[in-house]
């Protein structure tokens, strides 16, 4: 997938309305707190509907109560529109003017972003390996999606429930329907790691330079043969604590070099070469999900890596039909720069689309 134009209004700081890419390399250059990120992130909202800081209102300018994105990409499907308008508790998703829920985007192409924030997928909470392998398989199925959403709507459902009297006699109801769908949940997710696994153990070998066991297991929250036996077992407890305390929503993924926790024993270099393992893993899975490589955005990533990995993702990034690398200091290798101060993008003969008149935000387009 290929993105040719961008256009947003009240997104973060930029204030450049406009951007037209082209294939190959693009290296946006500038001082911390520019707007490099949020270029990168109004591009992945735009392809994959996900806010980069978690809710809408931090995603607009300051004092902006509502917000738009237009992305123009290029599919292996052929030339697809996809706009996204924001305002306070909404956020209107269109595909090729068509209004669609943000797991219909999955059909679309793919999007891999490669960022600081990528030490959490080895150091962070189990929900942030869960919420990755989660978003990796709703952009690979809009099946997997809905099923995934179904399953986490009935556990709200059962919470809910264990904290009233009425949890005895009530929760049968939703038990069977917890049970179907935390199965199928189960089970899709086990078969994408038999193919996620083995990619991210390649890359790892690649990144590290020499052999490496390096493993990822899926981390029941039960020891149990099968999910209704480990409700069954677990009513005592839930009851007691008000919650649900079985099931995919409690899962984690385990990374493991030669059988030793990276989350527990890694060191430094190891956790970065495991995150970039899974970021790469998640790169050909779309890419083969797709029939085309994804979109490659690299956020300030040189300035955490050492050498060999940043050579590593620079040889990834050429083999890349588009890229786009953000970073205080230009990458070795690049097909042409944009600068960006104070979410202004120019090149050095001009902007590289059309630019805002001043920062004052424009008003958002009829519709949006």
């Amino acid at each position: 997938m290929r993105v040719r134009a961008l256009r947003q209004i009240n997104l973060r700081n930029l204030v450049t309305e406009r951007l037209v890419f082209e294939d190959g390399v693009t290296a946006v250059v500038g001082p911390n707190a520019a707007g490099k990120s949020n270029l990168l992130a109004a591009i992945a909202l735009g392809a994959g509907g996900s806010l980069a800081s978690g809710t809408i209102l931090a995603s607009l300018r300051f004092g902006a109560d509502e917000g738009y994105v237009r992305l123009d990409l290029e599919t292996g499907d052929g030339s697809r529109t996809v706009e996204i308008a924001l305002a306070p508790g909404r956020k209107t998703i269109r595909l090729d003017g068509q209004v669609v829920r943000v797991a219909e985007l999955a059909r679309v192409g793919g999007v891999v972003r490669v960022g600081p924030e990528d030490a959490d997928l080895v150091h962070g909470p189990p929900a942030r390996r869960r919420a990755f392998l989660d978003d990796l398989l709703a952009r690979s199925s809009l099946r997997y999606a809905l099923l995934v959403r179904a399953y986490h709507r009935v556990v709200e459902q059962r919470n809910a429930l264990l904290k009233t009297p009425a949890a005895a006699s009530s929760l049968p109801v939703w038990d069977d329907r917890f049970v179907e769908l935390g199965r199928e949940v189960e089970g899709l997710r086990a078969r994408a790691l038999s193919t996620l696994a083995p990619r991210a153990a390649a890359a790892y070998e690649s990144i590290a330079g020499s052999p490496s066991d390096f493993a990822i297991t899926l981390d029941r929250s039960h020891d149990e043969d099968d999910l209704a036996a480990a409700l069954a077992a677990s009513r005592a407890e839930e009851r007691s604590r008000g919650v649900t305390v079985v099931g995919p929503h409690r899962d984690d993924l385990l990374l493991s070099l030669a059988g030793r926790s990276v989350q527990a024993y890694g060191s430094r270099g190891e956790a970065r070469t495991a995150a970039l393992a899974l970021r790469v893993a998640e790169f050909e899975v779309l890419e083969a999900r797709h029939g085309t490589p994804p979109l490659l955005l690299l956020d300030d990533v040189h300035a955490e890596l050492d050498g060999r990995r940043r050579a590593f993702l620079a040889g990834l990034a050429a083999r890349t039909p588009q890229a786009i690398v953000t970073g205080t200091e230009p990458p070795a290798r690049y097909d042409r720069i944009w600068y960006v101060d104070e979410g202004r993008i120019t090149t050095e003969h001009g902007p590289p689309g059309e630019a805002s008149a001043g920062d004052a935000p424009p008003r958002l387009p009829d519709g949006a």
